[in-house]
């Protein structure tokens, strides 16, 4: 297949290294900046817990020299999918799938979600329907990365400390079977791990209730995995978080098991790791918020669920983000 990664930072870095260690399809990546012009120059290199996977991938910052592919995995982060809009009618066919690779709520949560819901965009992530109306819901599908703790170490060097598990699914579970059964056999093969649910929105939720447990509560506190796991009354504030989180999810019909005293004793398995959130915030670049607390919020809003703590954790979270780039 002719595949294209439309965000090749750190995950999509990552994601572009396992596709190309099969040699099954022609990869593409859209990226930028110094981490463009190194893979051009001496390929992409991703280290992983097993090894070092090398390749040299065709690499551009135009979506117009790429051209129309099979499968488009974009790995943008939802908050910066609007701006890019514009860029995928050039790399659309007619029978192109484009596989949303984003933490958070999407921009189509709305498409499938359910009886009696209007399949319409999520204003707060997709303002105006731009996404909505440049990809369209009937031809996404979705990559929920459950395990990729991933980092650009240098320009053309990306390197993950957990080996990856991901679940792929349509918002309409049944949607796109062949291509997303071929994606997940080409990462099984190249040593990650990847499953096709039967409701990829049982994955998406049980991701944001981690998303949203650590994410916001580093950048408050600029701790790393392991420094919040050890932090007294910490695992009570992420409990709060995380069962609040659930609370919308069932709202909203979706099946998610209550597993999160088991989730916060077993702990994330990558101490150092900072989460990408915290990334964010500390190399000046914009943070998820919106993707993984204010849409949790407005859908929220919409099923009549109280969630204190969230609207806390928002505040707080929003406020740090405004005063550090004020100064």
């Amino acid at each position: 297949m002719r595949i294209a990664i439309v965000g090749a930072g750190a995950v999509g870095g990552a994601l572009a290294g396992y596709l190309a260690a099969t040699g099954r399809h022609e990869l593409s990546l859209l990226a930028r900046g110094a981490h463009l012009a190194a893979i051009r120059d001496g390929g992409l290199t991703v280290q992983t817990p097993k090894g070092t996977l090398t390749s040299r991938p065709r690499a551009s910052d135009s979506a117009e020299d790429l051209g129309p592919q099979d499968v488009v995995i974009v790995t943008v982060k939802g908050h910066g999918l609007p701006a890019l809009a514009a860029s995928f009618s050039a790399l659309c066919g007619p029978d192109t799938l484009v596989v949303a690779a984003q933490n958070g709520i999407p921009w189509w949560y709305l498409y499938g979600a359910g009886d009696g819901v209007t399949p319409e965009p999520l204003e707060v992530v997709d303002p105006g329907g731009a996404i909505w109306s440049a990809i369209g819901p009937e031809r996404v599908a979705a990559c929920v990365m459950e395990v990729l703790p991933a980092r650009i170490v240098g320009p053309g060097v990306v390197a993950h400390t957990a080996m990856p598990v991901l679940a792929f699914g349509a918002p309409r579970p049944g949607d796109h079977a062949e291509k997303l059964a071929a994606l997940a056999d080409s990462f099984n093969t190249a040593g990650a791990t990847a499953r096709l649910p039967a409701d990829i929105r049982v994955p998406l939720w049980s991701k944001l209730m981690l998303n949203m447990a650590v994410g916001p509560t580093s950048v408050l506190t600029g701790a790393t995995m392991g420094a919040m796991e050890q932090a007294p009354g910490m695992a009570a504030i992420q409990g709060r978080l995380m069962r609040e989180c659930l609370n919308v999810a069932h709202a909203w019909g979706v099946a998610l098991p209550d597993d999160i005293d088991e989730r916060l004793s077993r702990g994330s398995g990558v101490p150092g790791h900072k989460p990408s959130m915290l990334q964010d915030f500390e190399a000046g670049r914009s943070m998820e918020i919106d993707p993984i607390v204010t849409t949790v919020l407005e859908l929220a809003r919409r099923r009549g669920v109280p969630v204190p703590t969230i609207e806390t954790l928002w505040a707080l979270t929003a406020l740090k983000e405004r005063v550090a780039r004020a100064d």
